[in-house]
């Protein structure tokens, strides 16, 4: 058991040391991972905060939750959400609009296709994503719509961002 455990470690230390380095020598740190870190160390959230954020949104939309979950998801002032059957302003035209979905669609899924989080600072973070929506209408037809979304999120008071602005528009075709 020894020997293979000192083995292991033998590999493992060759492995992290990298190719064409012996022991002793360290591998530059590279620019990328730097820069990652000094952006997490900035940010009260971190990218994979930011896309798992839009996951859970999209799986909140998915299994039609009630509305009240959705409501501290969304800032409250400065809200603008552009949908293309509408703009909405507030928490109560989000109430509305959410409403009008659950008597008009039966079911409906969203497949996240691509997500970007940018950092512009200020307690904001930027998320450029195009999503393919289906559903089934109450009167049985089936409908789809690739959309290409960007979303500005800000620090929420709690361990969430917030939605500030969340525009929608079809996404170019490939």
């Amino acid at each position: 058991m020894k020997k293979s455990l000192s083995g292991l470690l033998m590999f493992l230390a060759s492995v992290a040391v990298g190719p064409g380095l012996t022991n002793g020598q360290q591998p530059a740190v590279p620019a990328a991972y730097t820069e990652a870190v000094r952006v997490m160390r900035a940010h009260k959230f971190c990218e994979n905060d930011i896309k798992s954020f839009v996951h859970r949104v999209f799986g909140m939309y998915d299994k039609h939750v009630p509305v009240k979950e959705f409501l501290p998801l969304l800032a409250d002032k400065g809200l603008e959400m552009k949908f293309p059957e509408a703009t909405l302003r507030s928490h109560a035209d989000f109430k509305r609009w959410y409403a009008d979905g659950g008597r008009n669609f039966e079911s409906n899924t969203h497949i996240l296709e691509r997500v970007d989080v940018r950092f512009p600072g200020d307690g904001r973070y930027l998320v450029d994503l195009v999503v393919f929506w289906q559903a089934v209408g109450k009167d049985g037809k089936y409908v789809s719509f690739r959309a290409h979304q960007v979303w500005t999120l800000e620090n929420g008071s709690g361990k969430e961002p917030r939605i500030l602005t969340y525009l929608v528009e079809a996404a170019p075709t490939v």
